[in-house]
């Protein structure tokens, strides 16, 4: 009887230092939307547009986007690369552009696959994080192209 009374007195204990010690996690920031994107250099880089919200939990100050994007450029092969910023939450939409520096070959005009990773955390660093993938298309300025004025 002891025995078992031991058992049942540890299993309580361990099941109250569970439920205790889980630190609580900061509610992720609402990630609107991205793209398009806006070919810089030829395609040595991309800007692109993201969109979030900080309002699912009061106690998020800082949000950090990533964007990786992808594209099927020639022949099979494939331009890639990322970027990232970090942000101070204002609880309102906020749109920052992430510039994509590709690894090893330029990006084109037309579809690429976007994977948006948005890391959004409180002061005690109790982060979340939301993540997106999606289409996108990647296009030259508005403007560019054209002959030059005689």
């Amino acid at each position: 009887m002891l025995g078992t009374r031991s058992r049942l007195a540890a299993v309580a204990l361990a099941a109250a230092l569970v439920t205790v010690a889980a630190p609580a996690q900061a509610a992720p920031a609402t990630l609107v939307s991205a793209g398009p994107g806006i070919l810089v250099a030829d395609g040595a880089a991309v800007d692109v547009p993201v969109t979030f919200v900080c309002d699912t939990d009061p106690a998020l100050i800082i949000a950090i986007p990533v964007v990786q994007l992808t594209q099927r450029v020639s022949d099979g092969r494939i331009a890639g690369g990322g970027g990232n910023d970090q942000i101070s939450c204002t609880k309102k939409a906020q749109t920052v552009t992430i510039r994509v520096v590709p690894n090893v070959m330029a990006f084109n005009e037309g579809a690429a696959a976007a994977t948006v990773f948005l890391q959004s955390c409180s002061a005690q660093f109790q982060c979340s994080a939301v993540i997106i993938t999606t289409e996108i298309t990647l296009a030259k300025p508005a403007g560019a192209g054209l002959p030059p004025q005689r």
